[in-house]
């Protein structure tokens, strides 16, 4: 069940105090300046000069007495104002971030209902903010999904399994791909630049146009396999099985040493139906 974020009133409270404070303030400045004189009036025209002198050290004492009382209205004005910022700064991070809570746990509740079946099932949108929201996606099961385009970046997926899904055009870069099951994937056209593809499983995948620009390539699985590399960037790549470059090569890939390659986005247009 979807969860309301708490309001926070605090701040609230401390505005109107603050606000009342510097009110008091400037009604004490006006208090010392306007009644101190009208009294000394007063008393110079109906007292003789002994009184005036009395009535006149009374003023002065009370005119400091108000001028200290407008200081502290004021100081304590000032303060509430200032408790009342830092105190809506956290109530808006606390908020935000319960927000943040509450829509991870939609997402991942739209993805655990479309797991096992077949087409986007809401979930492009649902893991594009789980993994925009830096949560961990590790062991979730894709299994035949329709994910073309998602915006995967950057996205934590170690023991994912991705077997059969439609990732085309999707973007993958520096990914934690580590011990996948891509196995089946079409993968054609896919940014997977820097991407972490340790012990991941290729086995029959589609990477056709594909660009594994700087990924980790440690122990990858079945990439005798592969279905289709051909166009497929493989500059830069780390830690590659003893080889592969020369394999994918062979196959149409492009490496440092074979440099003619289309456009990226004439990749996609090129392979789309692969």
């Amino acid at each position: 069940m979807h969860r309301q974020p708490a309001v926070h009133r605090a701040p609230d409270r401390r505005t109107n105090v603050g606000l009342i404070a510097v009110a008091a303030g400037f009604v004490l400045a006006a208090f010392r300046i306007v009644v101190p004189r009208a009294v000394h009036a007063m008393t110079v025209q109906t007292s003789s000069a002994a009184q005036s002198v009395g009535w006149t050290t009374w003023i002065e004492a009370g005119t400091n007495f108000i001028k200290l009382v407008q200081m502290v209205a004021f100081v304590f004005g000032a303060y509430q104002f200032w408790a009342n910022r830092k105190e809506r700064l956290a109530a808006d991070a606390t908020n935000d971030a319960q927000a943040r809570k509450d829509a991870n746990y939609q997402a991942w509740q739209v993805v655990n209902a479309a797991q096992g079946k077949g087409g986007s099932g809401g979930r492009i949108d649902a893991l594009a903010d789980l993994a925009r929201n830096r949560v961990s996606l590790a062991g979730v099961n894709l299994d035949g999904a329709w994910l073309e385009a998602i915006d995967l970046r950057g996205a934590i997926l170690p023991h994912a399994s991705l077997r059969g899904s439609n990732l085309q055009a999707s973007q993958l870069s520096g990914a934690n791909l580590e011990r996948a099951d891509l196995s089946d994937a079409n993968l054609t056209a896919v940014r997977l630049d820097r991407a972490h593809l340790k012990g991941a499983d290729l086995s029959e995948a589609r990477l056709s146009a594909a660009s594994l620009d700087g990924a980790d390539l440690t122990d990858i699985v079945g990439w005798r396999e592969i279905r289709s590399i051909s166009h497929a960037s493989v500059r830069g790549v780390l830690n590659a099985p003893a080889g592969f470059i020369e394999w994918a090569v062979a196959n149409g890939a492009v490496s440092r040493d074979n440099d003619t390659v289309l456009e990226h986005s004439e990749f996609s247009r090129e392979f789309r139906a692969i």
